[in-house]
């Protein structure tokens, strides 16, 4: 690789990661458009040794990020991650910290306080039918919000949307 090329790749990088951070493959598809894969590799491998691309420290901080600010489950942020290019036993790592830092039981809570918040407390199935979607879209498996709602809800309108009543 000549040196031009490499100096526009690495300038070009320098300036993405600038704004914000990126992961390997974000970054390996943003290069690829400028040159061939073998030149783009050994960019890659050159701000990794600088530690400018760090996939375990992105994968933290991006799912560390939206459990805390925007209420995301583990499912969510597994897909997220996994379209941004990151290796699947790097987002396993990163959940894994993320899920000993924060339980998911206070991460769930506090998305439900945000729904109740905005639309109130759920008082007919209907409405709690629509919470568990909500919080389904979010990433959290029916089980951990079932869970949580059990400690949560008023007794008799979880039992009416148990029950069918």
């Amino acid at each position: 690789m000549d040196a031009e090329l490499r100096s526009l790749l690495l300038k070009k990088a320098g300036a993405l990661l600038a704004r914000r951070a990126y992961s390997r493959g974000e970054m390996r598809a943003r290069l690829i458009k400028m040159a061939g894969e073998t030149a783009v590799e050994s960019i890659l491998d050159r701000l990794e040794q600088l530690n400018l691309l760090n996939d375990a420290d992105y994968a933290y901080n991006f799912a560390f990020r939206r459990t805390q600010r925007e209420g995301w489950g583990p499912a969510k942020m597994q897909e997220a991650l996994r379209r941004r290019g990151v290796s699947p036993a790097t987002i396993a790592r990163a959940l894994e910290r993320v899920r000993n830092e924060l339980s998911a039981d206070s991460t769930l809570e506090a998305l439900l306080e945000r729904y109740c918040g905005t639309h109130g407390i759920p008082a007919n199935p209907k409405d709690i039918q629509r919470l568990i979607f909500y919080m389904q879209r979010r990433g959290f498996d029916e089980e951990a919000i079932r869970g949580v709602l059990r400690h949560r809800m008023p007794a008799a309108a979880l039992r009416r949307f148990e029950t069918g009543e």
